[in-house]
C-alpha cells in the first residue's frame, strides 16, 4: 500500500507540476495543428464530394421526367411549364433556364442566385452557399442540350449535415490521436526530463534549507543525481552536485573566516560598537559590554548620546558627514557606564562599507561607522605622572646646576689644605672629604647627563675599530685586563668591516662601563669576552660576557633602572644611562644571565644607510 500511495502521490505531483501541464499543452495543440492542416483539405474534397452526390441524385431522378421530343416543340413560354414539374423531388427548390445568349427565359420555384454569366465566368460554374444550406448547379441535360442552360437550386441541408458530422469524426479522431500521443510524450518525458526536473527541484531547496540552517552536508545525499546521464540535463545535475560541493565549501571557509574575526573582535582589548547614520548601536563586542556594564541587548538598544551625553545627535551627524572611507578619524571622549560612572576613552572612527543598497532608498550604500573605543585612564595617569617626572627633572637639573658651583669651591679649598702640614687624624678626614666631595661631584654630573636627552653626533664608524679604541683607552687607564686584579679581557673582531651610524664618543662611554661593570662582577682568575657578531641584513652586535656570580632573574628588570645599583659604592645610574645612549642611537641593549652561562650583554645598533 506504501508503494502504490507513493505511485500516486508521485503522479499526482507530476500531474500538477507546471512545466508538465505546459509541455502537454504545447504537444496537444502541436498535434491539433498538425491534424487540422493534415485534414483541412480532406474536409473540403469531402464537403465537395457530397455536393457533387446531392447533384448527380437529383440529377439521375429527374432526367426520366424531362420528354426530349415534346422539349424540342415547346416554345419558350411553355419550357418553363414543363420543367415545373422536375420540383416533385424534395431536393429540387427551384431553377432558373437561360437560353445559349445568356438571356433568362424564365424560372420557377425559389429562383437561383447563381446567374449564367456568373457560371461561366468563376473558376466553378456552381456556387454553394453555406450558411443558406443553398446549392446552385448548371444542369448538363442532354434534353436541353442545344436550346436551354439549366440552372436549378437545392436544398443543401442533407450536404451540412453529412458535413459536420464528418467533421466530428474527424475532430473525435484527432482528438483521440492528439490525446494517445500526449500521453505517451508525457510518460516518457516523465522518465527523462519531468521527474529529474522535480528531483533536482527539491534537492535545491533542500540544499538552500541546509544551507540556512547551518546542518551537516556531509551525510546529504540527493535524488537527482541517480538522473546524471550522458546528457545536458544529466550536465545541469553533476554542475549542481559541483556548485554545491563548491558553495558548502565557501560558506565553511566563510564560516571559519567569520568565527575567527569574531573571536578577534570579542578577545580584543578595544571595545568594537557598529553605529548607524542615526547614532544607533547595531552591533558591538564583548569588551564594549564589560567596560560599560550593559549586556548586548542592552547596549543594542542604546545611541551614540547615550553612552557619551557630551556628544549630541547633532554633533554626531557633523562627525558622520566628516568621515569618508578609508580616512579615518581618533577622537577622545568620555564614556558613561550603566552605573553612571565614567572613563575617558580614545575613539578611532571610519566607515564600515557593507557593499549592499539600502531597500529604504535604492541610490544609497548601507553605510556604517566603525568606531573602536579605547579606555585612557592609564595613560592619562602615565602621562601625568610623567609630567611629574619632567618637572622632577627639570627642578633636578636646576639643584644640580645651583650645587655644583659650591662644590667646585668646596673642592678647591679641601685640595688647597693638601699641602698644609696637617696632623695625620686632619689627613686622614681631609681624604675622606675629599673622596666624598669628588664622588658627589660624579653624582651630580650623572644625574645631568641622564636628565637631558643624548644629544648625538653622528658618523660612520667600523665596529671592529672602535671595540680596539676603547681597548687601547681601558689600558691607557690600567683597566687592559691583563695585569693587578683584573680579569683578562678576550676582544673577538671580524674580519670584514661592519659599519654602523653612531656617535663615537658616546658609545665609547657605552662599552667602557659595560666591560667595567663586567670586570667588577667577574673573580680575578676568570676572563671577560668582549665579542663582535657577524652582522644581519640590518643591525650588527656586540657582546660582553663574563662568568661571575648570575643575576637573579627577578632583579635583571631593574638593572636599567635609574638609581638601582648592587654595588655598594654605586648609584645606579651608569646602566640606565647606557640605555638611553643605545635607544637613542636606534639601537636595543639586552641582559641575559644564568647559572650555566654566565652574564652576556648585548648591544644592537643600526648598520650605516639602514
Amino acid at each position: 500500500m506504501d508503494w502504490v500511495s507513493q505511485r500516486l502521490q508521485s503522479i499526482s505531483e507530476f500531474l500538477n507540476a507546471r512545466l508538465s501541464k505546459r509541455i502537454a499543452s504545447w504537444v496537444f495543440l502541436s498535434i491539433v495543428v498538425i491534424e487540422g492542416v493534415i485534414l483541412v483539405p480532406s474536409v473540403m474534397r469531402r464537403e465537395r464530394e457530397l455536393l457533387n452526390y446531392l447533384r448527380s441524385l437529383s440529377t439521375a431522378q429527374t432526367l426520366g421526367r424531362l420528354d426530349a421530343a415534346s422539349l424540342t416543340n415547346l416554345r419558350d413560354d411553355r419550357v418553363i411549364d414543363y420543367v415545373k414539374g422536375i420540383q416533385t423531388n424534395e431536393v429540387i427548390l427551384g431553377g432558373a433556364i437561360y437560353d445559349l445568349q445568356g438571356n433568362l427565359v424564365g424560372s420557377f420555384g425559389e429562383p437561383p442566385e447563381l446567374t449564367l454569366t456568373e457560371s461561366q465566368r468563376g473558376r466553378m460554374s456552381d456556387r454553394y452557399y453555406r450558411w443558406e444550406q443553398r446549392y446552385d448547379a448548371p444542369w448538363d441535360m442532354p434534353p436541353l442540350g442545344g436550346r436551354y442552360v439549366l440552372i436549378v437550386r437545392h436544398n443543401a441541408a442533407w450536404v451540412q449535415q453529412e458535413f459536420f458530422a464528418f467533421i466530428g469524426r474527424i475532430a473525435g479522431l484527432v482528438l483521440i490521436i492528439s490525446t494517445f500521443v500526449t500521453g505517451a510524450t508525457l510518460v516518457v518525458l516523465r522518465r527523462l526530463l519531468i521527474r529529474p526536473i522535480m528531483l533536482l527541484r527539491q534537492d535545491l531547496m533542500t540544499a538552500g534549507q541546509v544551507i540556512g540552517d547551518d546542518s551537516d552536508t556531509q551525510t546529504l545525499v540527493f535524488e537527482s543525481l541517480r538522473y546524471a546521464r550522458d546528457d545536458e540535463l544529466g550536465d545541469v545535475i553533476t554542475a549542481f552536485e559541483q556548485m554545491f560541493g563548491q558553495i558548502t565549501t565557501a560558506v565553511a571557509t566563510r564560516k571559519q573566516s567569520e568565527t575567527r574575526f569574531r573571536t578577534l573582535v570579542e578577545q580584543a582589548v578595544d571595545a568594537f560598537f557598529v553605529v548607524d547614520a542615526t547614532g544607533q548601536v547595531i552591533d558591538v563586542n564583548q569588551n564594549a559590554c564589560d567596560s560599560l556594564g550593559y549586556s548586548r541587548e542592552e547596549l543594542l538598544q542604546l545611541t551614540v548620546s547615550d553612552l557619551q551625553p557630551s556628544l549630541s545627535p547633532a554633533d554626531f551627524q557633523m562627525i558622520w558627514q566628516q568621515l569618508r572611507p578609508g580616512v579615518p578619524q581618533t577622537r577622545e571622549g568620555w564614556h558613561q557606564r550603566k552605573d553612571n560612572s565614567g572613563f575617558p576613552v580614545e575613539v578611532r572612527l571610519g566607515v564600515l562599507d557593507t557593499g549592499r543598497d539600502r531597500p529604504d532608498r535604492p541610490q544609497e550604500r548601507q553605510r556604517y561607522v566603525l568606531a573602536l573605543a579605547r579606555d585612557i585612564t592609564d595613560r592619562r595617569v602615565s602621562e601625568a605622572a610623567q609630567a611629574r617626572l619632567a618637572e622632577i627633572g627639570e627642578l633636578a637639573a636646576m639643584i644640580v646646576h645651583e650645587v655644583r658651583s659650591p662644590l667646585t669651591t668646596v673642592l678647591l679649598g679641601l685640595n688647597s689644605f693638601r699641602s698644609l702640614e696637617l696632623p695625620e687624624r686632619a689627613q686622614t678626614r681631609l681624604a675622606l672629604a675629599l673622596e666624598e666631595s669628588e664622588r658627589l661631584q660624579k653624582l651630580l654630573n650623572e644625574i645631568l647627563l641622564y636628565s637631558r636627552d643624548p644629544a648625538l653626533e653622528l658618523e660612520a664608524i667600523e665596529l671592529n675599530g672602535l671595540v680596539h679604541d676603547v681597548v687601547a683607552a681601558l689600558a691607557d687607564d690600567g683597566g687592559n685586563g691583563g695585569g693587578g686584579d683584573q680579569p683578562a679581557l678576550d676582544v673577538i673582531t671580524l674580519a670584514q668591516p661592519v659599519i654602523i651610524q653612531g656617535d663615537r664618543d658616546k658609545l665609547k662611554q657605552v662599552f667602557i662601563n659595560l666591560v667595567i661593570n663586567a670586570q667588577e662582577a667577574s673573580t680575578g682568575d676568570s676572563t671577560v669576552t668582549w665579542k663582535v657578531h657577524p652582522p644581519t641584513a640590518k643591525s650588527g652586535a656586540v657582546s660582553i660576557h663574563n662568568s661571575g656570580d648570575p643575576i637573579p632573574p627577578e632583579i635583571l628588570p631593574q638593572l636599567t633602572q635609574p638609581f638601582f645599583t648592587t654595588k655598594p659604592s654605586g648609584n645606579g645610574l651608569g646602566l640606565a644611562i647606557t640605555k638611553r645612549i643605545v635607544e637613542a642611537h636606534q639601537g636595543t641593549l639586552a641582559i641575559d644571565s644564568s647559572a650555566e652561562l654566565g652574564t652576556e650583554v648585548t648591544v644592537i645598533l643600526p648598520l650605516a644607510g639602514i
